[in-house]
């Protein structure tokens, strides 16, 4: 099995709200209790066939990743998603 490789890399602080999910629903009428400025270490890795926009906080609480045609997809999202501005990637 074929493992993926770090092409680029960024960091970004943005504000989070509430706590990562556990996948149970939230309570109705249940409101976030807290926001905070997270650090968030972002990299994109190409499989093969596409890329793994990877993604986790400083603090190991929050992470996530996604799977994307191209690179440039998989940048537009974080710069929707994150802010992520095209001169804040450097290549890994």
């Amino acid at each position: 099995m074929r493992t993926a490789e770090p092409t680029t890399r960024a960091q970004k602080e943005v504000l989070v709200t509430g706590d990562q999910q556990s996948g149970w629903s939230p309570v109705a009428g249940e409101q976030a209790v807290s926001s905070r400025a997270v650090l968030l270490n972002i990299e994109l890795q190409f499989d093969g066939s596409g890329y793994l926009l990877c993604y986790a906080s400083d603090d190991g609480l929050l992470w996530g990743d996604t799977w994307h045609i191209s690179e440039n997809e998989a940048k537009q999202v974080t710069l929707e998603e994150f802010g992520v501005q095209p001169h804040e990637w450097r290549h890994a």
